[in-house]
């Protein structure tokens, strides 16, 4: 499966996607090409030095259907099958997406909650924080012409509730949110596409009853309509499970090294280690 990834700025999904490759734990992928949107990403040097072919595609004050189109012939041009966006600032048209087998991309919350316009980066966790939530975790999720709304591939649920409870200010920990998810976010995304090369995503539309609130000469009825959802299924099975955990584990001590200059006592207690 040849892959291509989107990304504006650090990627670093980007790099834990490579590693995961360099380690021989994800198989059957080749990272064929990067396009990142902004000329000083610090993305690119993380391509030069996995010698990945990296492409950059002007996003600033060009219309959005002529990059588009550069990234497409880019992408078509390394016969990339599935894309991948890693921190990739912009919305893609219906075009772009319908030119690729697969577009994904992983957010660093379970879902819709904390998803939608504006809803990126920080301001995600900072919004987990102010809810109180006591689990959180990232998503890969198909992308449409939505924000956030595509169909759910899979999620790690990350507990917090620990993180409340540290005395430590409220900047800080928002940012021990945020990395212990990225933490996770660096596992799962490679995990979601081994399921893909293995050819175990499928999809299905299913008919399914919603709530629906009105509101009728100043009373709220709550009214039941029937939608169209279209499900996103992995078909792996308990031995795939732990044949990718016992691969991932080289991966995962490789991580916690390149962590161990951070305070990996409040962000990844041992009991959440795995």
């Amino acid at each position: 499966m040849k892959l291509g990834v989107l990304a504006s700025w650090r990627g670093t999904n980007f790099k834990a996607i490579l590693d995961h490759i360099r380690l021989d734990v994800l198989k059957g992928v080749e990272p064929a090409v990067l396009i990142y949107s902004d000329e000083k990403a610090p993305v690119r040097e993380i391509a030069e030095k996995y010698g990945v072919e990296a492409v950059f595609v002007k996003h600033r004050g060009v219309p959005r259907g002529q990059r588009e189109r550069e990234m497409i012939e880019v992408l078509k041009g390394r016969g990339v099958d599935v894309v991948a966006l890693a921190g990739y600032d912009y919305v893609l048209s219906k075009e772009f997406i319908e030119s690729f087998n697969l577009v994904l991309n992983i957010h660093p919350s379970l879902l819709p909650f904390a998803g939608g316009k504006g809803m990126y980066g920080m301001r995600v966790h900072m919004e987990i924080y102010r809810a109180g939530v006591k689990v959180t975790g990232p998503t890969v999720h198909v992308v449409d012409e939505s924000v956030d709304g595509g169909p759910i591939v899979d999620q790690w649920p990350v507990y917090i509730a620990d993180v409340y409870t540290l005395p430590l200010s409220t900047e800080e920990k928002v940012q021990i949110i945020a990395d212990r998810v990225l933490i996770f976010e660096h596992r799962l995304y490679s995990r979601v596409l081994q399921a893909v090369a293995d050819g175990l995503l499928e999809f299905r539309e299913e008919r399914v009853k919603a709530p629906r609130v009105v509101e009728e000469g100043g009373k709220i009825k709550v009214e039941e309509v029937e939608i169209v959802v279209k499900r996103a299924l992995l078909r792996v099975d308990e031995a795939w499970r732990r044949a990718w955990e016992e691969r991932q584990r080289i991966y995962v001590e490789y991580q916690l090294k390149e962590w161990a200059t951070k305070p990996l006592h409040l962000i990844l207690p041992p009991w959440l280690r795995g």
